[in-house]
């Protein structure tokens, strides 16, 4: 049978934890089909058979037919042998899905269960979307598992939680329908090897001043996304608030209704792309954005700002403006490795009510990069489509990526022999 979901798990988190939570998101995506009482909507696999030369048939069947690859996270699932061969083949039948050169379905999707270094993980891995919603909220920092245990203070977190990741489950599902390998092209498991298994060229030492996500001699390979688009209960019940899901930010659909995707994934796509390889991020939208601006700026890493129109000008009409107030203090800098896009949906109603009061405050807000000093490597806006912003951010990362790669500090060999007195003179980013 079809599963919603394939339960990606280590043998080593098996416990009633682990259980509930496979039955409460079960039992979530099962009320939100309309399903029947005992329906199977996950595969969860408890025979254990992770130590065998073979595939069990079950599992590839499941595999093979499950809408979503959901991996449960921790530090021994990415020491799990067995774990990264499932990850492998599910990534595979979505790379045949897509085509070569194609951008993979977002249907490898990832929870924290208990908290693990990301960095020492290969790139193909580190560039999935390996935390969900908002990186630094407390189940991303400490886990699911976590909030189960203090679950008499954390139920109501727990329960949203679990009813935002049914229903991103269900929709990616539904808008990336993949089919599965044909038979032949299901390798035996001895020759499935782990995503877990870092290429060699990742595990060579680095450079100093390098590392896999900082800058070094090929340029960084790092994006932090940061999507400026406001919580739609903000906005009130005079709004229709469906482009913006249920927080804004990341959910942000900026084409919706012709294109249902979300923001964040489908821009995590780009980065990742095999002509990009890009790992990325989704960081907030606050008040210390020129903080984590400057900070992307010491690891030789780019930022990439989208911004809602809308949402600056909605904010621009109320007595004391954030958004605004931000984003003009960004523009006032003249730095080498962000950016700044704008979609312009015009189906949108707001948009197509008030054009020219919303073109005017996205204009004040940016006068310096968008009027005084217009470059599309820096600011670019009007882009009307989801192809066009995706081509967009595959542009601006390549040039930033130059860019960073032209003002990076020069390493040079230590001199064998004795020290000699070296003068050196302006930092390369003066």
């Amino acid at each position: 049978m079809a599963y919603e979901f394939f339960f990606s798990y280590a043998r080593a988190n098996d416990d009633a934890y682990l259980k509930q939570f496979f039955n409460d998101l079960s039992e979530d995506i099962r009320q939100k089909r309309g399903l029947p009482r005992g329906a199977e909507v996950g595969f969860l696999d408890q025979a254990g058979l992770d130590l065998g030369t073979e595939w069990d048939p079950a599992i590839v069947a499941a595999l093979q037919d499950s809408n979503v690859l959901l991996a449960v996270a921790s530090p021994a699932y990415f020491k799990s042998d067995y774990c990264g061969k499932e990850w492998a083949l599910f990534r595979r039948r979505c790379e045949a899905a897509a085509g070569p050169g194609g951008q993979l379905p977002p249907l490898l999707k990832s929870i924290v269960w208990i908290k693990y270094p990301i960095e020492p993980l290969p790139h193909e891995v580190r560039s999935t979307q390996l935390l969900f919603a908002d990186p630094q909220a407390l189940h991303n920092e400490k886990g699911f598992r976590y909030l189960l245990r203090q679950l008499a203070v954390q139920q109501t977190l727990y329960n949203d939680l679990i009813d935002q990741l049914g229903t991103e489950i269900i929709e990616a599902g539904d808008t990336h329908r993949i089919p599965p390998l044909p038979p032949a092209q299901v390798p035996a498991l001895a020759q499935v090897r782990s995503a877990f298994e870092a290429a060699a060229a990742e595990v060579a030492p680095a450079r100093p001043g390098g590392g896999i996500t900082g800058g070094g001699a090929s340029g960084p390979r790092h994006v932090h996304f940061i999507f400026v688009a406001a919580n739609p209960q903000d906005f009130g019940p005079a709004f229709a608030a469906d482009a913006y899901l249920e927080a804004g930010a990341g959910d942000w659909k900026p084409f919706f209704p012709d294109d249902v995707r979300p923001i964040n994934p489908l821009l995590a796509q780009v980065a990742a792309r095999d002509d990009l390889l890009f790992s990325s991020t989704e960081v907030p939208f606050g008040p210390d954005l020129i903080e984590r601006v400057d900070a992307a700026w010491k690891q030789r890493q780019i930022v990439v700002i989208v911004i809602d129109p809308w949402s600056v000008h909605w904010d621009a009409q109320r007595h004391q403006p954030s958004y605004q107030a931000l984003l003009r203090q960004l523009d006032a800098r003249l730095d080498y490795h962000w950016c700044v896009l704008v979609p312009w949906n015009e189906r949108s109603e707001p948009l197509s009510t008030q054009r020219d009061q919303v073109v005017a405050t996205v204009l004040h807000t940016f006068d310096r990069h968008a009027t005084l000093a217009p470059n599309p490597m820096f600011y670019r806006d009007g882009i009307r489509s989801a192809q066009e912003l995706q081509s967009a951010v595959a542009e601006v990362l390549t040039r930033l990526k130059e860019e960073i790669k032209k003002r990076a500090p020069v390493e040079r060999p230590v001199p064998a022999g004795p020290a000699r007195l070296v003068v050196s003179g302006p930092s390369a980013r003066s």
